[in-house]
């Protein structure tokens, strides 16, 4: 899965390569199974994919955001602000992402 991030709004530290959107595509799916049906908040994502990752986790909240988009539009996750769906991108505030099969 490639995420183009070669457009702006993308500042140079968000630029990322297709080896971490799979990570992180595979850390949020398997934080997603994990959580049961309650769903997590992006920031789990973050802090888990950053201890594996030797990374900063604030650094990885962008990448974590295109990537739940991306799972939004195939269908396998709900982007949630107080019980309604948003788009991530835009949402302002916590949201918190759900395993569509819950």
């Amino acid at each position: 899965m490639a995420v183009d991030s070669s457009w702006p709004p993308f500042a140079s530290r968000y630029r990322f390569d297709d080896s971490l959107a799979a990570r992180t595509r595979e850390c949020l799916l398997e934080l997603l199974h994990a959580g049961g049906g309650g769903g997590i908040c992006p920031t789990d994502a973050a802090r888990t994919l950053a201890d594996r990752l030797g990374m900063e986790w604030r650094d990885l909240m962008r990448p974590v955001r295109l990537v739940a988009v991306e799972l939004a539009r195939e269908g396998l996750l709900d982007i949630l602000q107080n019980g309604e769906h948003v788009n991530i991108l835009d949402a302002r505030g916590p949201v918190r992402l759900r395993h569509r099969g819950w």
